[in-house]
């Protein structure tokens, strides 16, 4: 359930900053075509499948730990403790 949470948050965390990174880029491609230089954009494909995954193993690989130290947990010791 831990590493699912954690799949979950990095693959939405993930497609943001890249949705974010690619405006933004967008946009200061436009910016720098404004102050007189021309600059082709170009959609990273391969980059974009890249960084997803990069993302969502970081984020799976930040939660193995935690899920771990959970399963090892006796579930009525757990309960008590909160």
């Amino acid at each position: 359930m831990i590493v699912v949470e954690a799949l979950l948050l990095s693959g939405l965390g993930t497609a943001l900053g890249l949705l974010a990174g690619l405006d933004l880029g967008y946009v200061l491609v436009g910016v720098v075509s404004l102050a007189g230089y021309q600059v082709a954009y170009n959609f990273p494909y391969a980059e974009i499948v890249i960084a997803l995954t990069i993302g969502l193993l970081c984020g799976v690989g930040a939660a193995l730990v935690p899920a771990r130290q959970a399963a090892r947990l006796q579930i009525v010791r757990a309960l008590r403790y909160e």
